[in-house]
Formats: C-alpha cells, sequence, structure tokens
C-alpha cells in the first residue's frame, strides 16, 4: 500500500451528517448566495444548452421514514427501474422497489433478504441483477447475490475470495462481472473476474494505478473503463483523483487513458448507454459539493470527455443513484448540500447533445499548438453556436469571439478548445507553454 493515511466519508461524518448534511462545510450556499446561484444556473443553462434536452422532476421515492438516502444499489430490467439499500436515517437500509416509468410510480417489493448494507453496487442484464459487497457499521462485505426479475427471487452466489470492501467498482461485461478498488481498513487496487456460468471467481493484474475507493466507472463493448476516486491522503492533503483506465478482458490488459479534463472528483453515479459512457454528480477534488450537479459523456473512440447540462438544483451530490429506462436517465437521492434527498428526476439521452467524431473536427484547426502568446483559430466562427477555452478542472478562461485568442497571461499547461455547434462539440486540445 502507498504511504500516507487512510481518510474517507464514512470516518469524516458524524451520524446527523451523514443523514442530514452539514452545512458547516466548504461550498454550502447560504439563502442569498442560493438564490443568486439558482438564477445564474437557470441563465447560463438557457443560453449554453437550450434544446430540447432538459432535466425535468418526476416522481419522488414512495414517502415515509426511508425515503431519502445515499448510496442507493440501483439498476434496471425489461422497462423498470429498481432501487433497494443504502443508508436511511437510523443506519443501512433492506428495503427494495420499483419504479414504472409509464405510470411514473413506485412500488415496494419484498425486502432484500441479507444483511442490510450501504456502500454496495448493483449492474443488470437481461432478466438478473446482480449485487454485493459494501457493508454496514459493523462489518465489510464480499458477498454477491442474483436477482431474478422473472421470478421475483434472490440467490446467493459464491463469496469473493478476497477482502469484504465498501465502495467498489463493479461492472458487467456479457457473462463476467469485474469487481476492484474500494477500501477496508486502507484503499485498494485489485481487480477480480466473476464468471457468471461457473460461479467462480478469478484474481486479475491490479489496476495500474494508485489505490482509491468510490471510482467512477462503466462497460462499454466488451471493455471496462474505471478511474477518478479517493486515495490515501498524504501529509494532511486530499488525494482525489482525475486519471482514467481501461481494462481488455480479451487481453487482461490495462491501458491508461487521457486524464479527465474537468475537477477531480469522487462518489457520484455512472451508466453506459449506446455506445458512450456518463458520469453524474459526485464531490470534488475537495471532497465538497460541486457548485453543480456535473454530467459528463465519454466516447471511447476518441477517447474524449464532454460536459453536458448539470443536473438541477443547489449542489453536486454525494452519493446518489442512477438508473437508464426507455432511452432516459433516471438521477434521485444522494446528500446534496441542504439535506438528504428523496426525489427523483429524469433526463433525455437520445439525441442529447455529445462529442462528435474525430472525423467532424476536419472544419477546425488551431496554431500554433503549443502556444505562447496568440493562438489562431481556423474555422467559420458562424458555424459555431458557442467558442470557449476551458482548463483542465473544466473551467471557462476564455469565450472565444474572434480567431486570434491571446493566451499570455494564463499560466502553462492543457487547455480545451470546445466549440458547440447544435448537438454536437468540437473538442480541440491546446497546449499553452512559456519560452
Amino acid at each position: 500500500m502507498p504511504s500516507g493515511s487512510f481518510s474517507g466519508r464514512i470516518e469524516q461524518k458524524a451520524p446527523e451528517q451523514l443523514f442530514y448534511g452539514y452545512k458547516n462545510r466548504p461550498g454550502y450556499f447560504k439563502p442569498n448566495a442560493m438564490k443568486n446561484f439558482i438564477l445564474l444556473f437557470v441563465f447560463f443553462f438557457s443560453v449554453n444548452f437550450a434544446s430540447s434536452q432538459t432535466w425535468e422532476q418526476v416522481a419522488s421515492l414512495p414517502e415515509g421514514i426511508a425515503d431519502a438516502r445515499h448510496h442507493p444499489v440501483t439498476f434496471s430490467i425489461d422497462g423498470y427501474g429498481y432501487l433497494l439499500m443504502g443508508t436511511i436515517f437510523g443506519g443501512p437500509a433492506d428495503d427494495f422497489m420499483r419504479y414504472n416509468h409509464v405510470t411514473d410510480s413506485w412500488e415496494n417489493l419484498p425486502d432484500f433478504p441479507g444483511v442490510a448494507r450501504s456502500y454496495s453496487y448493483g449492474t443488470s442484464r437481461g432478466s438478473k441483477a446482480y449485487l454485493g459487497f459494501g457493508g454496514n457499521d459493523f462489518t465489510t462485505f464480499n458477498d454477491l447475490w442474483e436477482y431474478d426479475s422473472v421470478t421475483e427471487e434472490w440467490t446467493q452466489l459464491s463469496n469473493c475470495p478476497c477482502i469484504g470492501r465498501y465502495h467498489p467498482a463493479f461492472i458487467q461485461l456479457d457473462d463476467k462481472i469485474y469487481m476492484g478498488m474500494g477500501n477496508n481498513t486502507e484503499n485498494l487496487n485489485d481487480w477480480w473476474e466473476y464468471d457468471i456460468p461457473t460461479d467462480t471467481w478469478t484474481q486479475k493484474d491490479d489496476l495500474p494505478g494508485s489505490t482509491r475507493h468510490h471510482p467512477f466507472y462503466f462497460g462499454i463493448d466488451g471493455i471496462a473503463y474505471v478511474g477518478f476516486g479517493h486515495g490515501n491522503n498524504s501529509n494532511g492533503q486530499l488525494s482525489i483523483y482525475n486519471d482514467f483506465y481501461k481494462f481488455d478482458p480479451a487481453t487482461d490488459e490495462w491501458t491508461q487513458l487521457n486524464d479527465f479534463p474537468g475537477e477531480a472528483r469522487v462518489a457520484g453515479t455512472q451508466f453506459d448507454h449506446n455506445g458512450k459512457g456518463y458520469i453524474l454528480s459526485g464531490d470534488g477534488d475537495d471532497h465538497s459539493h460541486m457548485e453543480e450537479g456535473e454530467f459528463w459523456e465519454y466516447d471511447p473512440l476518441t477517447d474524449d470527455w464532454f460536459q453536458m447540462p448539470s443536473h438541477p438544483g443547489p449542489s453536486s451530490r454525494w452519493a446518489p443513484g442512477s438508473f437508464v429506462v426507455d432511452n432516459y436517465v433516471y438521477f434521485m437521492c444522494g446528500l446534496s448540500s441542504e439535506q438528504l434527498e428523496s426525489d427523483m428526476m429524469r433526463f433525455p439521452l437520445d439525441g442529447a447533445v455529445g462529442i462528435t467524431d474525430a472525423g467532424s473536427k476536419a472544419g477546425l484547426s488551431v496554431y500554433p499548438n503549443p502556444v505562447n502568446t496568440t493562438l489562431t483559430i481556423d474555422a467559420d466562427l458562424t458555424s459555431f453556436k458557442e467558442m470557449r477555452l476551458v482548463n483542465t478542472y473544466g473551467q471557462v478562461v476564455r469565450q472565444v469571439v474572434t480567431k486570434r485568442l491571446n493566451v499570455s497571461d494564463l499560466a502553462p499547461g492543457v487547455y480545451y478548445l470546445q466549440c458547440l455547434n447544435g448537438q454536437h462539440v468540437v473538442t480541440e486540445k491546446v497546449v499553452v507553454e512559456r519560452l
């Protein structure tokens, strides 16, 4: 294990903070500031992302003592969304419920038969779902469970011959499940394959990056993608990552990809859809709420990221849930800067703004690159709705209005020129250097 002490949210929060939020943490908005932020957010949203793709509120979790929660396990099967467990007021839950998008309503199902827990994760393919790991105040688990939506029965499968853990990556690729990282007494970077037909586990090569818990992850076209998360703290400093990797089961090899261009982050939710990966909300590089619930799309063909419309609300959320039904992503629960949430909202994914493929970049070029003082943009500016230069934290440092952009006062480093064009975005990497 790397040197340095482990520190995570489980250890950092008092019980009342876990359930109700905490107003003294960095990033908390006072009432007047909150009002101003909401107005600014609405304006930004309407100007920069005006299209048919908008977030809308739908049915909240059934009202009661166990509605609001963080770390719910979420998945979808045959047009239904499912949610279970997580942490409610009073501790880990074992309840189980199903969402019908046609009637916009929830129904309660029989409770999960295993031990109530939080910090667990699930996945689904076909008519079955799989979940496991996580823990409670007393222990961590290394178990695995299968849910059959046809019979509505749970079956306990073989335990992983590994250490129990909170917050692992948990990815299904066809008839295999890949699980790794997370934390117990320390952060981990091991990697395991579960074969569903034979009910067996096999250890694979470790993640080549640092040990970590609560990473973001998804699976696309037979490849597992994982990164970000919370590593070991060192000398009192947080270690929140923005690195990103892929694992190819055909070769059992890891490859490091481009770093995420935005703020490093941890403890959000993620999913894949139609060949793209998505990460949504979570905490930023100070392990506090970000000002917006950021939503990003990843294109594995170009190894590029594009920022999509943030979810509404006063801040990002720690440990929310999500599932995809009928080409919508449904986003729910988690801890905002105000409270533990029980609401749910959705966003349409078909036709959503995303990164163009590499071939569509032919109409744009920049030079010199690397650049010292003035960047020239060779493109028809009228063909783009907006052009902006952002830094690696996702912050806009320049709005582009002419073909010559003065960068002499920018710090040396990597930036991204984002060119919005209707439903697509062209992104060019720009390196600023000093002679």
